[in-house]
């Protein structure tokens, strides 16, 4: 698929929310008509799979409506969304990716007391959690890199990023932030986002590698 695209695991969300919403009569027909696209009410009426690509622009709006009528337009909505998806995608065990996680506490320790090499080693397995989004997103270019403002912390750089709107972006780090606490309790907020520019999405880590390791 060459449009900007999603997977079905995590768009049935906005989806079933949606329906959930207008069952509670929280919103009417002619509102979800009047906000949303014609190619949007058409994937109403679909049954959603979750190995299927649907348009990212649907996504967006459906998104926003939901955050709006749900989550008062407030940006901790968007965060809780993103945990949420992660919760479900780590209980389907749809992605293999995600399996690391039940070990990747115990490779914190297992780098030694080298800096750099603690920080190389925690770097390439970020990189197996990240690889997800190549299975979830088939637009924007995700790597992992040193953070440039703090020489004992990695981030993940998604550039290309012109599809992903805010609430987007705010979704990813609870998605983020919900796998890191899966790994391990005290994780659950180990990672803030930031966009310097329209096509620049950053979420960089609120603690420095080395403080992360348990003796």
């Amino acid at each position: 698929m060459t449009e900007p695209s999603i997977k079905g695991s995590i768009f049935k969300g906005v989806i079933d929310d949606l329906v959930r919403l207008q069952r509670e009569g929280r919103i009417s027909q002619e509102e979800v008509d009047a906000r949303l696209a014609t190619e949007d009410l058409a994937l109403l009426e679909c049954e959603i799979t979750a190995s299927a690509w649907y348009p990212i622009e649907s996504y967006g709006r459906l998104m926003d409506l939901l955050g709006e009528i749900e989550g008062g337009g407030k940006d901790a909505y968007f965060v809780e969304r993103g945990r949420g998806s992660a919760r479900r995608l780590l209980e389907s065990g749809l992605y293999q990716q995600l399996s690391f996680l039940s070990r990747w506490d115990s490779t914190l320790g297992a780098s030694g007391d080298d800096a750099a090499v603690m920080i190389a080693d925690y770097a390439r397995n970020l990189r197996m959690v990240t690889s997800l989004a190549s299975a979830i997103y088939n637009v924007g270019k995700w790597v992992v890199e040193p953070d440039p403002e703090h020489a004992g912390r990695v981030c993940i750089a998604v550039r290309e990023a012109h599809a992903y709107t805010d609430p987007m972006r705010l979704a990813i780090e609870g998605f983020l932030n919900e796998c890191a606490g899966a790994a391990r309790e005290d994780l659950t907020h180990l990672h803030i986002s930031e966009r310097p520019a329209p096509n620049l999405m950053l979420f960089r880590m609120t603690r420095d590698i080395a403080d992360l390791r348990q003796d």
